[in-house]
């Protein structure tokens, strides 16, 4: 969508320059004025900083350049959004950094298509998250932004559109990828406020005793152990994770928490699914509690798990905070995964990542859980209210 209206010619100069300074497209020729062909096969490996297409065999499409604009003609879409693609490869980011992608896009009729911005090849590990894949085209133009935080990078990136699985005929334009400078860390408090309508802040079973925590948790004490961070075949502790967790906690409920440096030992991970970690370590944890006989109303006990390194990238596999009476049974116990927003939002990976990179990866899996329990409670109370 090329500008409609009319600007006078200083304004268009100020805002040229302007934009000059202070934004640059990290992609190749967004307004598609320099391209003429859209390309598609290629002998050996696509070059980077171009726009060219990828069909699946049965797919019967056609892209071309009308007007400085992206025309995609499709008959024929195949069974896959990612059967039809719009691709460019090899643009630079920082980790560290936020982002915003923006493009305007039209169709003959209402449709959906697929935006994917993140590694190419390895394990296509999307930097916008998967929450924003999905996007609405309609038969008027309309300028979409998708904002994004990268806190890893790939050795090859790729952008692209997938029009799959609908035949109706697409329209792009003005692509652009502009690097908004080093990621705006909010404050807890202000982190937790901004997800209040999240509605699948996490899985947690039912419990006996949930509404009895949730009539006494304000007034009650609580002990945090230190935080166990587990892969296949490791399990480890950090107190100073746990102590993060119980300031956050802190700056937005003012709870009675006490930290403990002693270990609670879960044993051997052990069980085929992620739920099945969490119930077995929840007994395990629970009878080491139990035992203590203390005069305790609640413990919390935060766990990682991680899986094995996949092409380089570390990923965090779930987030399980186990919040136990001093019987040792579960009181408002949790798991997080990749089907909550909170975990995706987070985007919890690391490509080749150093200690500094690990401990990040920790640290915002228990933003994640101290977010998560927050909004728990919160939707607890407003479904008995």
């Amino acid at each position: 969508m090329k500008a409609y209206g009319f600007y006078s010619l200083f304004f268009g100069i100020f805002l040229l320059a302007f934009s000059t300074v202070h934004s640059q497209n990290i992609i190749t020729d967004g307004g598609f004025s320099l391209t003429t062909e859209i390309l598609s096969d290629f002998e050996g490996p696509p070059p980077a900083n171009i726009w060219w297409t990828w069909q699946d065999q049965n797919v019967i499409a056609n892209a071309s350049i009308v007007n400085e604009q992206l025309h995609y003609q499709i008959r024929s879409s195949g069974n896959q959004t990612f059967a039809v693609q719009m691709i460019q490869l090899g643009f630079p980011l920082e980790p560290g950094h936020s982002y915003r992608l923006s493009f305007d896009v039209k169709a003959d009729s209402n449709r959906t298509f697929g935006v994917f911005l993140g590694e190419n090849w390895g394990n296509w590990t999307s930097l916008i998250g998967s929450n924003n894949y999905i996007q609405n085209a309609t038969t008027e133009w309309r300028k979409i932004n998708i904002e994004f935080d990268v806190y890893t990078v790939f050795p090859e990136h790729k952008l692209s559109f997938d029009f799959g699985t609908i035949n109706t005929n697409v329209y792009l334009d003005n692509v652009s990828l502009i690097d908004l400078g080093v990621i705006k860390e909010a404050p807890f408090a202000e982190l937790s406020s901004s997800n209040k309508d999240v509605k699948n802040p996490g899985f947690r079973p039912e419990s006996m005793l949930d509404q009895e925590f949730i009539d006494s948790y304000k007034e009650s004490k609580f002990i945090i152990y230190p935080t166990i961070i587990r892969t296949p075949g490791t399990t480890t502790w950090s107190k100073s994770l746990s102590n993060e967790f119980t300031q956050n906690l802190n700056s937005v409920e003012n709870l009675n928490l006490a930290l403990r440096k002693e270990k609670l030992d879960p044993g051997e991970l052990k069980g085929q699914a992620q739920y099945q970690f969490f119930q077995n370590d929840m007994e395990r944890l629970g009878s080491g509690i139990k035992e203590k006989k203390e005069n305790i109303d609640y413990y919390i006990i935060p766990e990682i798990l991680f899986e094995p390194q996949r092409e380089g990238t570390h990923f965090v596999f779930g987030i399980h905070l186990f919040i136990l009476n001093n019987e040792g049974e579960n009181a408002f116990s949790f798991l997080l995964n990749s089907h909550h927003p909170l975990f995706v939002e987070a985007k919890l990976y690391a490509y080749k990542p150093d200690e500094n990179d690990i401990e990040a990866l920790k640290q915002r899996s228990l933003e994640v859980a101290a977010q998560a329990f927050l909004l728990m409670v919160e939707q607890y109370d407003a479904q008995l209210n």
